[in-house]
C-alpha cells in the first residue's frame, strides 16, 4: 500500500498506518513493554533480559508485567498502534530508536524520559549490555534504578 510517496515521506513509513497484531501476537495490556532487536530462543540476549526483569533482581517484575516485542534490524512499528493495543506506562527500548515507532523526539539514553504522559528507557542493544559492564552499570544506576526501586509507580 503507498499512501504518499514523496521527498518529505517515502514510502517506507507506511508501514506506521499499518496493523501491528503480527507484533502483539497473544499481548495484553500490562504496564511494561520491552521493545527489542530480534534475538533468538534460548540465546545469550533473551537470558539477558530475563535476568533484567526477573523477579528479586533489576526490575522485580513478573511475566505477567511486561510485554516483550522484537523487531527486526531496521523494521518499524506504529507507535500509536502499540499504544492503543496494549497501553503500556513504561517503555523499555532496548537497541530500538524512537524513530522506529515513528517518534520524532530526542531521548536520553539510559535515563527516565517523559514522552506521551508514559515513562521511556532507551538504551543499548542487549547483546553490548551483556558484554559490557560499564553499560549495565549506566543502565541500571541512571534509568532501571530509579524507575523500578527508587520511584517505583503503584500500578507494578
Amino acid at each position: 500500500m503507498n499512501l504518499y510517496n514523496s521527498a518529505i515521506v517515502p514510502t517506507k513509513y507506511d508501514v506506521l498506518w499499518e496493523d501491528i497484531s503480527k507484533l502483539t501476537v497473544n499481548a495484553q495490556s500490562k504496564p511494561v513493554l520491552v521493545i527489542t532487536h530480534e534475538y533468538q530462543p534460548g540465546s545469550n540476549e533473551e537470558e539477558q533480559l530475563k535476568k533484567m526483569m526477573e523477579v528479586d533482581r533489576s526490575c522485580d517484575l513478573r511475566p505477567e508485567q511486561y510485554n516483550v516485542i522484537c523487531l527486526r534490524e531496521g523494521q518499524m512499528a506504529a507507535w500509536h498502534h502499540i499504544r492503543e493495543k496494549l497501553n503500556p506506562k513504561i517503555i523499555l527500548l532496548f537497541g530500538v530508536l524512537p524513530s522506529q515507532l515513528g517518534i520524532a523526539s530526542l531521548f536520553v539514553i539510559n535515563a527516565p524520559n517523559n514522552f506521551d504522559n508514559r515513562i521511556w528507557l532507551p538504551t543499548h542493544l542487549l547483546s553490548a549490555i551483556e558484554q559490557t559492564t560499564a553499560l549495565k552499570s549506566q543502565l541500571w544506576n541512571g534509568g532501571m534504578k530509579p524507575i523500578f526501586k527508587d520511584n517505583r509507580p503503584n500500578y507494578l
